[in-house]
């Protein structure tokens, strides 16, 4: 070997190269690193915990204001039960007041209503369950929700607000009661609901102590507190609360500071028949304290942690180079007299490479012996999973066999054949009848064929043993250097098992659509049976009676005909809209037909719409219903439209006819048909909106896409 000039062959290697970062360096700097990361990582798990807690809280606690929301409107609902059936007394009817009143103040003080007044469309009270005959005889005004009640024809709810007597403030409700006749109201009966009937449904709730709640009218105006309910009530809420309630929002949560201060987590309800809201406040220092803790105990956590890593780092520094530096010393590449060992800590890792440098030969001699422990290890895995691979010689025509192709045709193991030639036609003898054909095709354009690439099949062969095995065959072509194919590599997989799960998931996927057929006429002769049913009972029936039994017997029509289009549609029209409208216009156009009123449909349908399979039946009983409503109400021609619009579904049922009222709200609507169909307008997420600017009645079902 070569010396280089001015050093000596017993000088020792140079240990380090100048400026190269130390061990000492790396090791603390890897410590401190994990330790940054450890603390961020605990950091960010916490916070994620706690972001939890809160996202968990303010859901629970918007849960609890949409309950108390609906226990108001359950409050203002027994005082609309009982109004109706005030309204429904002889007495009344008769317009015999006075007896009237002494009957209703006895139903009205039991049910905790304690002020009954009926006013007449002049807008002057008749009669008073508390005002003395004398004030009456003055002209004491109805309240303004008696009047709207005249003008809406509905029952209506006042705000909490001053009445009749200046400075005491109520909340009134009213309902009209039409003449027999059906006219317009005769007379409106108006209560007054005690704001004590709304703070008892709060109590009710039993909030923690710490907690505020509070009930508001639809101006904002506080009817009931938990705490200080003398101070507060009927003073407006907050001004955060009364601007989030003018923007139209049905609930939310957010910060807020009560009316007497104090800093809370305030969640908001709509109640949906009344408008009146509730409010749940919960103090927010709880969860501001909350973080405060995490932050302390991680910091009284974490700090010592990371010192006590950086200690035990030093230690492992020190350790692990004075073992590599002893090493180094102990090199046997040094000549010349040895030097004296330093005093250093012995580690096991350390040795362990010394041992390795040492034993290089010994070492690679043990991987070979591996490797060869692997290729074994490779064919079992290969006979395990009944592999063949084959070779053939495009240009000699010979073959050769894997031994796990001998297996996979039953041939005997010899290992002295394993390596023989056979004939390259030899594995065309074991081809299937059935398949022979098809396969020798296929292999006759392997040479002329210098396009493929690569070549897969699947085809039975039938063993030495005269079993039938299912194989996939997959091959690529080797090519010379001049591109042109010289040989072919391939292997056989043995995939009978494979095939035999798939030719039984096959029969368990027929008898599926056996049963769901079966189903499907059992539902469908269920439906008949009720038709049938229905139609018998109308015919023993009043008029009334039977005309209720006959709607009835159309509405179970529609769901037999929505319930046939769904389950008799083919596979690949699933969540058509358009094709599922089409086919029920025509069962409704027939339907109607058979009951000698039909007149068609005009039938506008878009292209490309689809709709979640479980949502056609609401769509189809919603246009159902709207077609029959067209049907009796309005005038030929019925057009029914399909459009998409703004990433809205737009469905249009329009009839030639005088369309509808001007206060007509289908919301509103008392009819059967109409309040189905905004339902589940509803619980497809749409809405249900009458049209105006149309000619005729015409009335858009809009709900969102599919996404």
């Amino acid at each position: 070997m070569d010396m280089m000039p001015g050093r000596m062959a017993h000088d020792p290697p140079p240990l380090s190269r100048a400026g190269a970062p130390s061990l000492r360096r790396r090791v603390l700097g890897l410590v401190a690193a994990m330790a940054a990361t450890f603390l961020g990582c605990a950091a960010l798990a916490l916070w994620q915990v706690q972001r939890a807690a809160e996202r968990e809280f303010a859901e629970q606690l918007q849960a609890t204001t949409r309950a108390l929301a609906l226990a108001v409107d359950r409050e203002f609902a027994r005082a609309e039960a009982l109004l109706e059936g005030l309204a429904r007394l002889p007495a009344l009817k008769r317009g015999e007041l006075e007896g009237f009143i002494a009957n209703a103040r006895i139903a009205a003080e039991a049910l905790g209503l304690p002020v009954i007044g009926v006013a007449g469309p002049d807008g002057l009270q008749r009669i008073n369950s508390l005002a003395p005959p004398e004030r009456l005889a003055t002209g004491l005004p109805a309240a303004p929700e008696v009047m709207r009640s005249f003008a809406s024809g509905a029952f209506e709810i006042g705000d909490y607000v001053d009445g009749n007597d200046p400075g005491r403030a109520r909340i009134v409700v009213a309902l009209p009661v039409r003449d027999p006749d059906g006219g317009a109201p005769a007379w409106a009966l108006g209560a007054v609901l005690p704001r004590e009937a709304l703070a008892t449904a709060l109590a009710a709730q039993r909030l923690p102590e710490d907690w505020i709640g509070a009930i508001v009218d639809r101006r904002g105006t506080v009817v009931a507190r938990t705490r200080l309910e003398e101070r507060f009530v009927g003073r407006p809420a907050t001004e955060d609360v009364r601007a989030e309630m003018a923007t139209g929002a049905e609930s939310f949560v957010r910060r807020s500071v009560t009316l007497d201060g104090v800093g809370s987590i305030a969640a908001y309800a709509r109640a949906p028949r009344s408008g009146y809201g509730v409010i749940i406040g919960a103090p927010a220092e709880t969860f501001d304290g909350r973080r405060r803790d995490i932050l302390v105990a991680l910091l009284a956590g974490g700090l010592p942690l990371a010192a006590l890593a950086g200690l035990l780092g030093l230690l492992l520094v020190r350790q692990v180079s004075g073992a590599l530096r002893g090493l180094a010393v102990a090199d046997p590449r040094i000549s010349g007299p040895p030097s004296p060992a330093p005093a250093v800590p012995r580690l096991r890792e350390v040795e362990d490479l010394a041992a390795a440098l040492a034993g290089e030969r010994a070492l690679r001699d043990e991987v070979e012996a591996r490797l060869r422990e692997r290729t074994a290890w490779l064919e079992a895995a290969q006979q395990a999973a009944r592999i063949g691979v084959w070779s053939r010689d495009l240009r000699g025509g010979g073959s050769r066999w894997s031994a796990g192709m001998r297996r996979i045709l039953d041939w005997p193991a010899d290992p002295a054949d394993a390596d023989a030639p056979l004939p390259a036609g030899t594995w065309l003898a074991y081809l299937h009848p059935e398949d022979r054909d098809r396969i020798r095709a296929a292999d006759a354009e392997l040479p002329a064929d210098e396009t493929a690439e690569r070549r897969e099949y699947e085809f039975r062969v039938v063993t030495t043993r005269g079993a039938v095995r299912w194989v996939h065959s997959q091959s690529v072509v080797e090519r010379d250097a001049a591109g042109l194919p010289i040989g072919l590599l391939g292997a056989w997989i043995d995939i009978t098992e494979r095939r035999a799960l798939e030719e039984a998931r096959e029969a368990a996927l027929r008898q599926r659509d056996l049963l769901a057929a079966e189903i499907h006429h059992r539902i469908r002769n269920s439906l008949q049976l009720v038709l049938s049913l229905l139609l018998l009972q109308s015919r023993r029936a009043t008029p009334e009676t039977a005309a209720a039994l006959r709607d009835a017997a159309a509405r179970v029509t529609t769901i037999a005909h929505v319930h046939r289009r769904l389950y008799e549609s083919p596979p690949e029209l699933a969540g058509d809209l358009g094709a599922y409208l089409a086919a029920l216009a025509g069962d409704l156009h027939r339907s109607h037909t058979a009951n000698g009123e039909g007149t068609g449909f005009v039938l506008t349908l878009a292209e490309g719409v689809s709709l979640a399979p479980d949502s056609l039946p609401m769509v189809g009983i919603i246009v159902a219903e709207l077609a029959t409503n067209a049907e009796k109400y309005g005038a030929a021609p019925i057009r029914l439209t399909l459009a998409r619009r703004d990433g809205m579904i737009e469905i249009a049922v329009e009839d030639a006819g005088p369309g509808f009222p001007p206060d007509f709200d289908p919301t509103r609507s008392r009819g059967l048909g109409m309040r189905v169909a905004t339902t589940l307008a509803r619980q497809l997420k749409g809405s249900l909106v009458v049209d105006r600017a149309a000619p005729g009645g015409r009335v858009v079902l809009a709900i969102p896409e599919m996404e």
